[in-house]
């Protein structure tokens, strides 16, 4: 997917948005929330690609693929939090976006608990 295609896409919203804004404000919500989300899947092949060269990447480094898989859950938590959150900000509920922000920082640490317990655990077995 080429960048121009996702600036256009995106400025297309943003002006249909500001448009709506004025005359129907809930339409210029959905408006920019659905090209938020369109923008966000046309990122997916791109994506997809890029999660596959590292994990050859990570294959030939010899890294472990629970760990590979850990660092990708937690990297994906992190972005899907972000747009998530930004999307209540940009709807005026900064509230919800900051508990969103606050669930996505539990759940990484969460999913990041197996590396810290084996880390801990290595640093026990040097004592």
């Amino acid at each position: 997917m080429e960048i121009s295609k996702i600036i256009a896409f995106g400025l297309v919203g943003t002006v249909f948005t500001v448009l709506l804004k004025k005359e129907n404000p809930q339409i210029a919500m959905l408006v920019a929330a659905a090209t938020g989300i369109l923008i966000f899947l046309m990122l997916c092949a791109p994506l997809g690609n890029l999660i596959s060269l590292l994990q050859e990447t990570a294959e030939q480094a010899g890294v472990g693929e629970g760990y590979f898989g850990i660092v990708l859950k937690v990297i994906g938590i992190a972005y899907l939090t972000q747009f998530g959150a930004q999307l209540c900000a940009d709807a005026g509920e900064s509230a919800i976006a900051s508990k969103i922000e606050l669930a996505g920082k539990v759940l990484m640490m969460t999913a990041a608990a197996p590396v810290l317990t084996g880390l801990l655990e290595m640093v026990m077995g040097l004592v």
